[in-house]
């Protein structure tokens, strides 16, 4: 891949951070966000290529306008949006200001970012392509898991129809759809509940490596762990509904132990 600047979101752990390492090795400059200063600091560090810095939370306005500036004046011309999290568990077990937290991120941040991306590439005539990280929890209606399956469907839904308008100006938008990958976006799911070894999950260097691949081909929308792949298709073509949406229920049941609705204190 030749790109002149990579701006990753969420690039001080887990996925984000290895995306970094990747790209790094590939000689690519990165404009580098996240919420810890310090982690921010020690990945520039770590990385052979220069690197720009935005510390902040993108869940909070201040800090997506000030990545805006950046993005603005520095044009990246590969924009991955990974930043992003999700929460174990009813929807009603959770504080409803959580909840819309998440969805400033998973949503509101990534289509900024995207659109205020796709504006400055078209602006400078620059060909780029945006990635936007999405989940397969995104093809289904997932009880216990219900507002980050909802955010990551928009998600997919948002990037392909953005990849159809914005082609004839040589900008691509990508949406890429993991399962569950070994990071520590589950301890932060579960509210540090134990999280058990999974056959399921990926490692973050493949990952990255398959996101990476998915942009080199270009390929719009993609599962990308053929396990999931599988799993999908089954789902959604050949077993019942309801079926489908005890196991995945299930499947959340294990990841967390959390056990009564949020209840407001005068209702106590």
């Amino acid at each position: 891949m030749m790109f002149q600047l990579a701006l990753v979101t969420g690039a001080t752990s887990g996925l984000g951070r290895e995306l970094c390492m990747q790209l790094s090795r590939q000689g690519i400059p990165l404009l580098l966000s996240g919420r810890r200063l310090d982690a921010l600091k020690e990945l520039q560090t770590a990385l052979a290529v220069p690197c720009h810095l935005h510390h902040g939370d993108l869940s909070h306005a201040p800090a997506r306008e000030e990545l805006i500036r950046m993005i603005h004046q520095l044009c990246p011309d590969l924009i991955i949006n990974n930043a992003g999290f999700g929460l174990y568990g009813e929807a009603l077990m959770h504080s409803t200001e959580d909840q819309l937290s998440m969805i400033d991120l998973n949503i509101n941040a990534l289509t900024e970012i995207s659109l205020e991306a796709a504006r400055t590439l078209i602006s400078k005539k620059q060909p780029g392509t945006i990635l936007n990280v999405s989940s397969a929890a995104g093809y289904f209606v997932y009880p216990s898991f219900a507002i980050y399956a909802a955010s990551k469907e928009y998600v997919s839904s948002f990037s392909q129809a953005l990849d159809e308008e914005l082609s004839k100006y040589h900008v691509r938008v990508l949406v890429s759809c993991p399962g569950q990958i070994n990071t520590a976006f589950r301890i932060r799911a579960s509210g540090g509940f134990h999280q058990k070894k999974n056959l399921w999950t990926l490692a973050p260097e493949k990952a990255a490596r398959l996101i990476l691949e998915q942009i080199e081909k270009g390929t719009r929308k993609q599962v990308i762990d053929w396990r999931y792949r599988l799993f999908v298709c089954i789902a959604k073509w050949l077993l019942p509904e309801k079926l489908v949406r005890c196991i995945l229920v299930r499947s959340v049941e294990s990841r967390h132990g959390l056990k009564e609705i949020l209840l407001p204190k005068d209702m106590d």
